[in-house]
């Protein structure tokens, strides 16, 4: 997990920020224009940008340069606000004021522009399917409420005030029954903020897939 400021650097790189944050959370007269209106900021970072060549479709003969990771990166630019000394129920990464809480991903994969694939990935405790991906969500486990051990109940994920994280980072290797040409994934985060529905759409740069 990155601060806040990592979080802006980064996205200035990238071009989609032209301001920049100052002491306290409050922000210059250009950096409340450049900011969305949820605080919010998603985008996608590939693990690799070369063509990747197709491999068998049983995958046994599958290696790294026949994969790609998309790490869906959230940066949260809202303030982090006072806590009372004394709270109940306990507060939590799903709890905190100005987190935002996630509770699903839509994949759509897009080969030379058209619809390939898609799919709705969901984080624990109610993954249904791509089970995989079940180590993959930053989820918070509390003891529940009151506190038993082990301490094992499973919450939703969330990315808190001031961070910039990766809520999710599905793979794809390329094997050799599916299309070659370029493909683009495009990610559709679904939570809220405050209560607030807000959802964040953010796409992988093009990457070659060839025979």
């Amino acid at each position: 997990m990155k601060s806040l400021s990592f979080a802006l650097a980064a996205l200035i790189a990238a071009g989609a920020v032209t301001a920049v944050v100052v002491g306290g959370g409050a922000t210059t007269p250009s950096a409340q224009a450049a900011l969305p209106q949820h605080g919010l900021l998603a985008d996608v970072v590939p693990t690799q940008r070369a063509p990747l060549p197709a491999c068998s479709p049983d995958e046994s003969d599958c290696t790294a340069v026949n994969r790609v990771d998309y790490f869906i990166y959230i940066a949260n630019l809202n303030a982090l606000t006072k806590l009372p000394f004394n709270f109940e129920p306990p507060i939590t990464r799903a709890t905190l004021p100005n987190a935002y809480v996630v509770s699903s991903v839509d994949q759509k994969i897009y080969v030379n522009g058209s619809v390939f694939s898609q799919a709705t990935i969901t984080p624990p405790p109610n993954l249904t399917a791509f089970l995989g991906t079940a180590g993959k969500w930053p989820s918070t486990v509390t003891c529940g409420d009151p506190p038993t051990v082990p301490c094992n109940v499973v919450t939703s994920p969330a990315i808190l005030p001031g961070e910039r994280t990766s809520i999710l980072f599905p793979g794809w290797i390329h094997v050799s029954n599916e299309p070659n040409g370029t493909y683009v994934f495009q990610y559709i985060v679904h939570g809220t903020l405050n209560g607030t529905p807000v959802n964040l759409t953010a796409s992988s740069p093009p990457i070659q897939m060839t025979g």
